[in-house]
């Protein structure tokens, strides 16, 4: 069952005036929930890059130590999203993570740092070790995390909205503690005990989630996580990147479980998933806790456009589609090929001239298409 945490919150949207038009992007994003199109349009996360001739900073070369830094992590996100401008329902947030993923790093894997991101490396190599992984309340990166998190909160209430950290999902929790070709091969060969590693982990990131979202919602209006998906209530996001080299037999029944369970952390939830993994989507889609998938595209995948059933199928089954990314030239197409309600979309433009045209063709194509499927 679905958890029923709500701690007091400030939830004055006009708080966030600071937020650009916040009080009527919050109506759009509560009528995406209920599959309503609000304002004559479909929701358009617009965004078009800004010329490094213009003068903006590039955040690179960061370290461990940068990384771990509230204040350095903060100006490094801000820099590097200077980078790019914003437009129509896409709202200034922030998301007080070191980096993707992070839950499997409070429970012991090696985290080591880039100059563009971090990651996680393995510390055991098989099953027979899967006590040695558990989230610790006293692990460095989890004490670290909180500290990013009331920083963030700090230094942007009422300016942007702060999302849920990253946390990741269970089968690439696993593959990054124990090593790809060692997690593939424990799955094939031990797969009771790899769901109930997978379900163990889901179930101990609940206490990482509860607390990491109770410290946001006492001050934020409502909750977002990193694509950006915003709700009023409790959200929380599943995802499992590396069930792209997975069976839909294998992937339902190890680690559909623990997703799952993920799925009940809050009281809605958002799926995260790539088009490379679509052989999953059927046993996916039977899950009613999963009410949006954000549907990403794999460049190895093809054409964006040729996944449009794909896309059908995830409407038809009732969830609300969110689309990430789509090139300007194929908007038209994927609005007249879906239903506008219970649609979102990241839209990439050339300029900021193209996100203004595309902006004022939104409302147009979406009254275009209703008329021709109402």
């Amino acid at each position: 069952m679905r958890v029923n945490i709500e701690p007091a919150m400030n939830n004055d949207s006009s708080s966030y005036s600071l937020i650009p038009d916040w009080s009527r992007l919050r109506k759009r994003y509560a009528a995406l929930w209920k599959k309503k199109v609000l304002d004559g349009g479909f929701i358009a996360q617009i965004q078009n890059p800004v010329p490094v001739a213009d003068g903006i900073v590039r955040a690179e070369g960061f370290s461990e130590n940068d990384y771990l830094n509230p204040e350095k992590l903060l100006q490094m996100k801000q820099d590097r999203r200077s980078g790019w401008q914003w437009h129509y329902d896409l709202f200034l947030y922030e998301i007080p993570s070191y980096g993707p993923n992070v839950f499997i790093g409070f429970c012991g894997a090696k985290v080591s740092f880039g100059n563009n991101t971090a990651w996680h490396e393995p510390a055991i190599s098989s099953l027979d070790e899967a006590d040695k992984v558990h989230f610790e309340e006293n692990n460095f990166y989890w004490k670290r995390t909180l500290e990013i998190v009331d920083y963030f909160i700090e230094k942007c209430k009422g300016r942007k909205q702060i999302g849920m950290s990253d946390f990741g999902g269970p089968a690439d929790w696993i593959a990054s503690v124990m090593g790809t070709e060692n997690f593939l091969v424990e799955s094939i060969q031990q797969p009771d005990r790899m769901r109930d590693f997978a379900l163990r982990l889901a179930r101990e990131s609940r206490k990482a989630f509860d607390t990491v979202y109770g410290r946001i919602r006492r001050q934020n209006d409502g909750v977002v996580n990193w694509m950006p998906v915003w709700n009023e209530i409790s959200l929380s996001t599943a995802q499992d990147d590396i069930a792209v080299n997975l069976s839909p037999d294998l992937y339902k029944k190890v680690f559909l479980p623990a997703l799952k369970e993920m799925a009940l952390q809050g009281k809605s939830c958002v799926l995260h998933w790539h088009d490379a993994c679509r052989h999953h989507l059927d046993n996916l889609l039977e899950i009613k806790e999963l009410e949006v998938i954000q549907y990403g595209h794999d460049p190895t995948t093809g054409d964006f456009k040729e996944h449009i059933g794909s896309m059908q199928k995830i409407q038809k089954a009732g969830k609300i589609l969110f689309i990430t990314c789509v090139e300007a030239k194929d908007v038209e197409f994927f609005v007249n090929n879906l239903d506008p309600r219970g649609l979102a979309m990241i839209i990439n433009t050339a300029d900021a001239e193209g996100s203004k045209r595309m902006a004022d063709r939104i409302p147009r194509l979406t009254e275009t298409r209703l008329g021709n499927i109402c």
